[in-house]
């Protein structure tokens, strides 16, 4: 779409679709959550995405900065209780070191929640101070830089990427793209804001031993 922050070339670059056996070890690995405030039928998604930085195999260009790998992203429909407890589930299958939820619009209450439905689960929560564009806009630029791969089928992806090809953020009006949402919290904690605090108690060493 015109405007859109994503073009369909970003996601048609050699090597941007990953196997996962191919994958590098992972130095970092988060859940992001964009959670809905109400769980009607027309409300919005709660969406998840599963990303992990590392640095790559075999670099391009003698590029061996790190890059980003998004393993999972899903949206449904789900109570604040639904949707911790799925959120606790992933962070578990994927051995992530932090959930990392945003907690506009009277979310904060969420990792109150949390606590109650597994208290085992690292987190920190996020709170958007700027437009959906502009906090979108350098995630964007990552993969402007082929520095984010997509690891799996393109069917699996297929929600997000047609979120990203079609999100301008130029007026209230617009959709909110719920996965594009958590996609963007997950990179921007993975690689873009280096002042995010430690996760909940501490460094986390489970990723030390992470294959």
């Amino acid at each position: 779409m015109e405007g859109a922050l994503w073009q369909g070339w970003m996601l048609e670059v050699e090597g941007f679709r990953s196997k996962p056996e191919h994958l590098p070890d992972m130095q970092r690995l988060v859940v992001a959550v964009d959670p809905a405030t109400k769980s009607h039928e027309n409300a919005d998604m709660t969406a998840f995405t599963v990303a992990g930085r590392g640095c790559p195999i075999e670099s391009m260009f003698g590029d061996e900065r790190p890059r980003g790998y998004v393993l999972h992203a899903e949206q449904a429909r789900h109570t604040p209780t639904q949707a911790m407890k799925r959120a606790a589930k992933l962070y578990h299958e994927h051995r992530a070191d932090c959930l990392v939820i945003e907690a506009n619009n009277g979310g904060d209450y969420l990792p109150a929640l949390l606590e109650q439905v597994d208290p085992t689960v690292n987190w920190r929560i996020v709170h958007a101070t700027r437009g959906k564009r502009a906090r979108a806009a350098p995630a964007a630029q990552l993969y402007e830089q082929a520095r984010v791969h997509h690891v799996g089928s393109a069917r699996m992806f297929a929600e997000l990427e047609e979120q990203m090809t079609t999100f301008v953020g130029q007026g209230e009006t617009e959709d909110s793209p719920d996965l594009l949402d958590s996609a963007v919290w997950a990179l921007w904690d993975l690689f873009l804001d280096p002042t995010m605090p430690p996760p909940r108690g501490g460094d986390d060493q489970r990723l030390s031993g992470r294959r």
